[in-house]
């Protein structure tokens, strides 16, 4: 599957993944050690999605960095439903095949309610 991430939005975000590595080593060292610059980046944009005002900040740091502001919201909307179809279990075969999504994590199948 090709990467959704808006094109430099990695980049324009590496002060604030520094910080949020430094917390997470302060907060747990043992859990977060082994973490790599992806997941890391997955861990962040995820905790996003819960937060409203972390949320709104990091958009503006992203487009004041020269993110485009339409590939940014379609960004977050996919991660939001990705989000929501993780917590209900509910996937295409589709995307079960293509995100690798265990079989024991599917609660139920569908045609429709696809994230791409």
């Amino acid at each position: 599957m090709d990467s959704i991430l808006p094109k430099n939005m990695e980049l324009v975000l590496k002060k604030e993944l520094k910080k949020f590595k430094r917390f997470l080593l302060e907060d747990d060292y043992e859990q977060f050690k082994d973490y790599d610059n992806e997941g890391l980046l997955s861990l962040y944009l995820y905790s996003l999605i819960d937060n409203p005002t972390a949320l709104k900040k990091v958009k503006n740091i992203c487009t004041n960095g020269g993110v485009d502001k339409k590939e940014f919201n379609q960004f977050i909307y996919i991660s939001m439903k990705y989000v929501d179809k993780n917590e209900k279990g509910i996937w295409s075969w589709y995307e079960m095949n293509e995100l690798n999504i265990c079989h024991t994590e599917v609660k139920k199948t569908t045609l429709t309610y696809t994230i791409m």
